[in-house]
């Protein structure tokens, strides 16, 4: 910087400029109290830049319409306040330079400034005094490169430059350009409505493709953060020159074809001028390539790329350009343009003028061709200006038609009016007070920039104003072309509110380069179908579509994880939807819970019909022998086991499986206790008449036993319910739900069919020491079979009930183990005495019975105990009176003991 300003003093100091040469060389030039600057590429490029010497100039070439049409927005504005009382008795002029899309070119013209507004001092080599002169402030440039370079020049003096289109962000800085103000948004805005776009779209792989100067890299560099806080990822990111006539521009434009083939992105954000973008979509277009294009403000209503030829062949075409407005007035001075006067000077009108309507030899050729009905007419760019009118009129000077106004790019042209009545209203607040103005014109430029940052100024009733980064937000409109018609046209789809960050766009205004019409997709990868989730890479935007796992679905299409269906739902693999169970359980329509209900049934009607003969036959000796009034005890419980066995078919629920265990464990302990009691009788019997006297003399209490025994067990259920009960539980198996009952602890319900179990033992060892009883007497035998039946059912019981892979079925085994064991009591303790009242009845009466107890009391006591003339036997009083507590050994004969106690007798 430091060098930049020595090389600009020195050549000052040697070589002034002076006026007249600024007349000379200037693009347009009108005399004024106070001139305006004005810097505009009215030309596209520089031809001699290789070639340029220190000796001759810079060659500018393609003139560029639109820009020219910036610079006459400039003069039109300036002669509407001349007209006005906006500045009375103060005239303004102009003195506009061409900066041909040039850095060097523009700083050239920059420096032709300089005169009218300071002399720069150096203390070395020139000493010149300072000279105030008319030029107070700057109207341009519109690159942003171009006014970065300028900016650095004019912010050593303060004098204000205000841009109508130049965005890139640095431009904001204050601290490096204290002097530079646009009547646009930064880039920073632009970029947030891009990101915008691409979301409302839902696209997130996006190429990138920016000029190689400042406005390009510092907008790439803004879009690249935005897109990753956006969750947005960058298929590629390339640079290409910003010159059209930068020798690298043709190996640039290849790289960045090959970059745009090879990629899958659909979306191209391109940040370029529009000379370049042209050259670009021209190459697409030859290589068939179509993509959809975002277009930054710098060409997205640019002509020359809308005329390619074949462009809706290219793709779909959105963009962003500042918000339009409309400059009352100027379509009509445009289409009556007048010839310069004697002091004013527009060179690039005369050029325009002379490429439009000037007849050439090259165009006489062409309208001769055409006129003659040939089909191989050439028409070469250096036509492309010539108007109908052309070899028409004798005075180019003129010359004028709709062109210029078909050519008006609204927003660029707002924004200059717009620069240049910010700049005559600062000159207002600088020079007039109460409508009345003083000619005093040694004010130096900063206090114009001062008025212009501190306050506002209006057109068409709308009110603008410089934030304190010099920007004006005005906002955007959102445009898409519309290349159906022969005639390319911009749509405003919507618009960009900066205040709101928030964007309004119109889609049905879109016509996509698809079938139906439908928004094409730009995703690193492809969309995931519902049923699919997406399972990311490392890039966040690419990821692979994953199959949704068993009972997971995902509803709707590139979901980031799959959902689990409800418990009483399923779903396969890659499911899109979960469908609603089955819910099964051991049901009564199972033919296993037929079977079972039809050996219920035959039990239940065994029970009753034992129930009825022993109630009939209560005083007989069959009875007796079956256990007297504990019999009834023994078929209630067992009435009640057999209860338990419906809790075990049928819908479960939380009531019935904490029921059905105590229920079967409870009733079940009374049954195995009866039959406890019997065993403890009849061994106490026996082995007390071994010796034909009572061994022992027990306190013998069935009652006592059989409450001791049942309520371990109610304490052993109570204890479980209370600590963990069972209760109900569901499992998924595919599309069913298995209701059934978890036992809650095992080791609980372990302790509460083993605690049967040692009963159950207990009974078969005592039953078993008293097998060789008289064979009428085969009530031991009976026991020791119905225990080993139960400890044979139960002990199959566990690996059976552990091996069960049907849970629906866990209840049914154990139903048929409850069925097994109730039928073994009743055939071993019941059915023996119902076929004695039924069939034998009245063969075994009492008198017998004592006879066969007689003959084995003989038999063991081989005799030691038999009298001479009546025979004495101790018989134990269990015998005679078995179902009551035993008394002590009464002396009775075999007489008398058939008469004795003759109710109590067993048979």
């Amino acid at each position: 910087m430091t060098l930049l300003l020595y090389i600009i003093s020195v050549g000052l100091c040697w070589t002034p400029i002076q006026t007249c040469e600024n007349k000379k060389h200037a693009a347009a030039y009108l005399p004024g109290d106070i001139v305006i600057g004005g810097l505009f590429p009215i030309h596209q490029g520089v031809s001699n830049l290789l070639e340029k010497t220190e000796n001759n100039s810079f060659v500018c070439n393609s003139l560029y319409v639109r820009s020219m049409i910036e610079a006459l927005s400039m003069i039109y504005a300036i002669e509407k306040i001349n007209n006005s009382t906006l500045l009375q008795g103060i005239t303004l002029g102009y003195e506009i330079h061409d900066t041909c899309s040039h850095t060097l070119k523009a700083v050239e013209s920059t420096l032709k400034f300089l005169p009218h507004s300071a002399i720069l001092q150096s203390s070395t080599d020139c000493n010149y005094r300072r000279n105030i002169g008319p030029i107070k402030a700057v109207v341009g440039e519109t690159y942003s490169e171009i006014s970065i370079a300028v900016s650095r020049i004019l912010g050593l003096y303060l004098i204000p430059q205000i841009s109508p289109a130049s965005s890139a962000a640095t431009l904001s800085d204050k601290i490096r350009f204290p002097s530079f103000l646009r009547t646009i948004p930064s880039d920073t805005h632009q970029i947030r409505a891009i990101v915008e776009l691409i979301k409302t779209f839902q696209w997130n792989w996006v190429g990138i493709i920016s000029s190689d100067d400042d406005y390009g890299r510092s907008a790439q560099d803004i879009l690249n953060s935005i897109f990753k806080l956006e969750g947005i990822c960058t298929a590629f990111s390339r640079t290409v020159p910003s010159y059209v006539d930068n020798p690298n521009l043709h190996t640039s434009l290849k790289s960045a074809i090959t970059d745009i083939r090879s990629s899958t992105t659909n979306v191209l954000v391109v940040i370029a001028k529009d000379p370049i973008v042209a050259k670009l979509i021209k190459v697409c277009i030859q290589q068939n390539i179509s993509k959809i294009w975002i277009a930054s403000d710098s060409w997205s209503n640019s002509m020359e790329v809308m005329s390619l030829e074949n462009i809706q062949m290219a793709g779909t075409f959105l963009g962003l350009n500042f918000k339009m407005g409309y400059v009352l007035g100027f379509e009509d001075y445009l289409s009556h343009l007048p010839s310069p006067g004697n002091e004013t000077i527009n060179n690039f009108l005369e050029e325009y003028r002379e490429l439009r309507f000037e007849c050439t030899e090259e165009y006489r050729q062409y309208l001769h061709c055409i006129n003659s009905s040939s089909e191989n007419c050439g028409f070469n760019s250096s036509l492309e200006l010539k108007s109908p009118l052309a070899c028409q009129m004798d005075n180019l000077s003129f010359g004028n038609d709709d062109f210029l106004v078909r050519n008006i790019e609204w927003s660029k042209t707002y924004s200059t009016h717009l620069a240049v009545i910010a700049i005559a209203n600062a000159l207002n607040k600088v020079l007039c007070t109460n409508g009345l103005c003083e000619k005093k014109f040694d004010f130096s430029p900063s206090q114009v920039l001062e008025k212009l940052k501190n306050g506002n100024f209006s057109l068409n009733n709308e009110t603008f104003n410089f934030d304190s980064s010099g920007d004006t937000l005005i906002g955007y409109d959102l445009l898409t072309w519309d290349l159906t018609s022969s005639t390319a046209m911009i749509k405003i789809l919507g618009k960009y509110e900066i205040s709101e960050s928030k964007i309004y766009i119109n889609k049905s205004l879109i016509r996509w380069n698809t079938k139906n019409n439908e928004v094409p997709f730009s995703n690193c990868s492809k969309s995931c179908i519902p049923g699919k989730y997406r399972k990311y890479s490392y890039i966040s935007c690419c990821y692979e579509c994953v199959l949704c796992a068993k009972d997971y679905y995902s509803p709707m299409a590139d979901m980031t994880e799959c959902l689990q269906c409800p418990s009483l739902q399923w779903s396969n693999n890659g499911s899109d939807r979960c469908t609603n169970r089955t819910i099964e359980y051991f049901d009564w329509k199972d033919p296993y819970a037929i079977t079972l209900y039809v050996f219920f049934a035959i039990a239940f009607l065994l029970l009753i019909l034992s129930t009825i003969l022993f109630a009939k036959h209560f005083d007989t000796p069959a009875v007796k022998a079956a256990g007297g009034y504990y019999t009834f005890l023994l078929m209630i419980s067992l009435f009640i086991s057999m209860m338990s066995i419906g809790f075990f078919i049928g819908e479960p629920n939380n009531t019935i499986c904490k029921i059905r265990q105590p229920l079967f464990g409870i009733s079940f302990t009374i049954s195995v206790s009866c039959i406890l009691v019997k065993s403890i009788r009849i061994l106490i019997a026996f082995e007390s008449a071994k010796k034909c006297k009572v061994l022992v003399q027990p306190k013998y209490l069935p009652a006592v036993i059989i409450i001791t025994l049942g309520g371990i067990q109610v304490l052993i259920c109570t204890l479980w319910l209370l600590m963990n009960g069972p209760h109900r539980q569901h499992y998924n198996v595919n599309d069913i739900i298995i209701l059934k009952c978890d036992e809650g602890s095992y080791a609980a319900f372990g302790v509460m069919l083993g605690y049967i179990g040692l009963l159950a033992l207990i009974c078969f060892l005592l039953a078993y020491k008293g097998r060789k009883l008289p064979e009428k007497y085969n009530e031991a035998r009976w026991i020791t079979f119905s225990m080993l039946v139960y400890m044979f059912v139960w002990i199959l019981f566990i690996p059976i009930y552990t091996n069960t892979t049907s849970g629906k079925y866990l209840s049914a085994v154990q139903a048929v183990a409850i069925l097994a064991s109730i039928y073994g009591v009743i055939s071993c303790h019941l059915l023996p005495g119902c076929y004695i009242l039924v069939f034998k009845r009245k063969t075994c009466t009492r008198e017998k019975y004592l006879q066969s107890i007689f003959s084995f009391y003989r038999a063991r006591s081989k005799v030691q105990s038999f009298c001479k003339d009546k025979i004495k036997i101790e018989v134990p009083a269990a015998i005679v009176k078995p179902d009551i507590v035993p008394i002590q050994s009464s002396q009775v004969t075999l007489g008398s003991l058939a008469e004795a106690r003759k109710r109590h007798y067993s048979c």
